[in-house]
């Protein structure tokens, strides 16, 4: 082989290990770009917002609402997990961040809300991590309507991944969080409940 072909072949070859890192470095800055649109700083939210925050058990509220796109945010500091959240599990929303199982509860609203997510995806990290979660561990989510519900991790488990009990309905709000596990031939999952979610409001007696 002349050496001028030998360049070639290992010019291409460079591309196409390039490849998957631009697609990841161009994912992660839409990523970035829907977490930022939910920043919200001090003047936004205001002190009776913070107040309001403080007194509802895990719960908080803002006014500015979020462009059209992502319909939340998922923040597990613990493990550096951080990402927008799109509605469905195909390939265009898991490319970007984590996804919404249709016909699971809302998000931040009662019932069981199921977030799946890529793990070790060449488009980006994801819930690569979410293996090394620690029970008791906080994780936040923030809906579009810029509600953001706080949940702890209470168990954790590998399951078939045709296990309907990952998507069981509740009668109270919690969180499933999964990802492939075992080159994609089970589920890593997490389950979390509310964190001091408010009491049911009764009628006073005279």
């Amino acid at each position: 082989m002349s050496r001028r072909k030998l360049i070639m072949v290992v010019v291409i070859g460079i591309a196409l290990m390039a490849v998957p890192f631009i697609f990841r470095a161009i994912d992660k800055s839409r990523s970035n770009q829907y977490i930022k649109e939910f920043e919200v700083n001090d003047d936004e939210t205001g002190e009776g917002q913070e107040n309001q925050g403080k007194a509802s058990g895990g719960k908080k509220k803002a006014s500015k609402k979020i462009p059209d796109g992502a319909i939340g945010i998922i923040e597990i500091k613990s493990i550096d997990i951080r990402y927008p959240i799109f509605e469905g599990a195909g390939s265009t929303q898991l490319n970007l961040g984590i996804g919404h199982m249709e016909n699971t509860a809302p998000l931040c609203e009662k019932g069981n809300a199921v977030l799946a997510g890529h793990n070790g995806s060449r488009r980006g990290v994801f819930f690569t991590n979410l293996s090394n979660i620690s029970i008791g561990a906080k994780v936040k989510v923030t809906n579009k309507d810029k509600v953001t519900h706080t949940y702890e991790a209470y168990e954790t488990g590998v399951y078939g991944p045709y296990d309907e009990t990952v998507y069981a309905k509740s009668e109270e709000e919690c969180l499933t969080l999964f990802t492939c596990a075992y080159s994609g031939t089970r589920r890593f999952v997490v389950k979390c409940k509310l964190v001091n979610p408010l009491p049911e409001t009764t009628e006073e007696t005279e």
